[in-house]
């Protein structure tokens, strides 16, 4: 497969290690802990099968709660874009670009590398013995490969779009291939047509309904066949693959309200594809809604940690006002009224209430503004009452507690419908604000994402307006960055916008009290130290030394960053 980690130069076995397998319960794909199963029953039994397809749902699950760098390693690509604040904490070293920068500072990219990689060896495996085993009902068997083909495509292709120099090889590893010499990438062409090749596959025996909640089906494929499709300016591809999944309005369709969104086990008919989550069954608890939301209780009396106002978190990566502007631009946009992101927190603890203060109205702290007039002052508004995004804060969790198990939507209809919007609007079929979003315009797609939020139908389109949308709807879904990248504006807007400041605005936060008003059209800098470090090359990133030492001696670094 790939020589970095799907060998690891011997470290991964040739056993596929399989740690979960299923229950009796036939509309949950449920996991629970087991003896560790031979490669003789993986390999060779359509039971071991079906046992290793599952384990690719939990390597794709451990990715999201791995604990390490408190619990913020899958938020780097959010890290990296142009809508959020890095205000501190491991995250943001990479959000700062102090870190991700060169081979030798990169220890999480080396995390996503490892990730995905062994996803792939993983699946090759599985791919490899099902096409070639003979006591297997053929349907069984179509079934386990369509769903292997798509964790292999989805992998291969975040791979690609992350890191760009990538090897990738079909081939299992064994004893006989693990000690080979890479010395050279796979070439673009060769993986677009592994990923468009397996993804066909999916498509083809994969059913539009999963037929277990959390299992991958046709329209997971569909969605990334149109990503794909994107990536590659195939316009009427990516249309026909979006269209065809909005056209299944008896089982996806937008949730009424976005309050309705992230609410309960998210295994609703906007989901395309939700991991799977149960409290000490399967899946660890993550920090990610503690590393998302600010501390707005800790020290401020009359405020208690509620799941109305996003529980506790500690602010290290929230949104910047860029993001909140753009959703502040419709006044009737739900989706900073607390249901996407929090803006505004409220008194609403009578124990510790100050006097003066009356329940239910907004926090106000004396001292602790956006416009404060200390540096600290400022930082501390950042910490405790900054606009923090509360999509992954179960609405059943315990508001008090750094972690949370949560099931985590990996695709989902909204984002279907402004993939097909971009599509139609490159092929100039535009239509009207009156269109429906069935109707197969850029209009009518948009718009139903929009009024679904209670903002204002759109009568005119540009990709601006697209990104703009896509901003206020997937923030913090780790898609942004790769949008940015598709459509060649990632330098530009992390330039433009990353961390806190006036658009363009490249001076320091060192900078607190002179050179600008400190108002909110000329507002100090914070953590805006990506706008000045940010490089073009850097839309790629760097292959870290880890992984590099496990390649040949003339594998290509990416280009830009120097090889020492």
């Amino acid at each position: 497969m790939i020589n970095n980690n799907l060998n690891i130069k011997g470290i991964l076995s040739l056993c596929l290690t399989v740690m979960l397998s299923f229950n009796s319960c036939k509309d949950y794909l449920a996991e629970k802990p087991t003896s560790q199963f031979s490669a003789d029953f993986v390999y060779n039994t359509p039971e071991g099968l079906e046992a290793g397809v599952v384990g690719l749902y939990n390597l794709q699950r451990a990715f999201f709660d791995n604990g390490e760098n408190n619990g913020s390693n899958s938020l780097i690509i959010d890290a990296k874009d142009d809508l959020t604040v890095p205000r501190g904490g491991e995250i943001s070293n990479y959000g700062l670009m102090r870190q991700g920068v060169n081979a030798d500072n990169s220890s999480v990219h080396s995390f996503w590398w490892n990730s995905y990689y062994k996803i792939v060896d993983r699946a090759n495996a599985i791919i490899a013995a099902g096409e070639r085993l003979s006591n297997i009902d053929e349907a069984k068997r179509r079934q386990i490969l369509a769903e292997a083909k798509f964790f292999r495509a989805n992998a291969v292709f975040t791979l690609f779009k992350t890191f760009n120099n990538i090897y990738i090889t079909t081939e299992p590893t064994s004893f006989e291939t693990a000690f080979r010499t890479i010395n050279s990438k796979t070439p673009e062409a060769d993986i677009y047509k592994l990923v468009n090749g397996d993804l066909i596959y999916s498509i083809e025996n994969l059913t539009w309904a999963s037929y277990q909640v959390g299992r991958v089906n046709q329209a997971t494929a569909r969605h990334l066949k149109a990503e794909v499709a994107l990536w590659q300016k195939n316009w009427p591809e990516a249309k026909l693959q979006a269209e065809e999944i909005i056209a299944q309005t008896g089982t996806y369709s937008l949730q009424p309200s976005t309050g309705q969104v992230f609410a309960g086990d998210l295994n609703h008919k906007e989901s395309l594809w939700t991991l799977q989550y149960k409290e000490s069954i399967d899946g660890n608890p993550n920090k990610i809604n503690f590393n998302l939301m600010p501390n707005y209780a800790e020290l401020i009396p009359g405020s208690k940690y509620s799941i109305e106002q996003g529980g506790r978190g500690f602010g290290w990566l929230t949104v910047n006002n860029y993001l909140r502007d753009l959703l502040l631009s419709d006044p009737n946009d739900t989706r900073i009224k607390g249901t996407y992101y929090i803006k505004d927190y409220f008194y609403n603890d009578p124990a510790t209430l100050p006097a003066g203060k009356v329940l239910g109205s907004k926090i106000e702290h004396p001292d602790w503004k956006e416009f404060g007039t200390t540096g600290n002052n400022r930082h501390l508004f950042f910490v405790r009452l900054t606009t923090g995004c509360k999509k992954f804060f179960p609405t059943t969790g315990v508001p008090t507690v750094d972690a949370h198990t949560m099931n985590r939507m990996m695709y989902r209809l909204a984002e279907t419908f402004l993939f097909a919007a971009e599509a139609n609007l490159n092929l100039g079929n535009i239509g009207t604000s009156a269109d429906p979003g069935t109707s197969k315009t850029a209009l009518g797609q948009i718009n139903a994402v929009r009024k679904r939020a209670g903002a204002t139908a759109l009568n005119s389109l540009t990709l601006q307006d697209i990104l703009d949308e896509q901003a206020r709807e997937l923030a913090f879904e780790g898609r942004r960055w790769y949008m940015l990248k598709r459509t060649g504006k990632l330098y530009e807007f992390v330039k433009e916008h990353a961390g806190y400041g006036r658009p363009g605005d490249e001076s320091s936060d060192t900078n607190q009290t002179t050179g600008h008003a400190n108002t909110p059209t000329d507002p100090f800098p914070y953590r805006n130290d990506a706008r000045r470090i940010i490089r073009p090359y850097m839309v790629n990133w760097v292959i870290p030394r880890a992984q590099l030492n496990l390649l040949g001696p003339d594998y290509p670094q990416n280009d830009g960053y120097v090889i020492n």
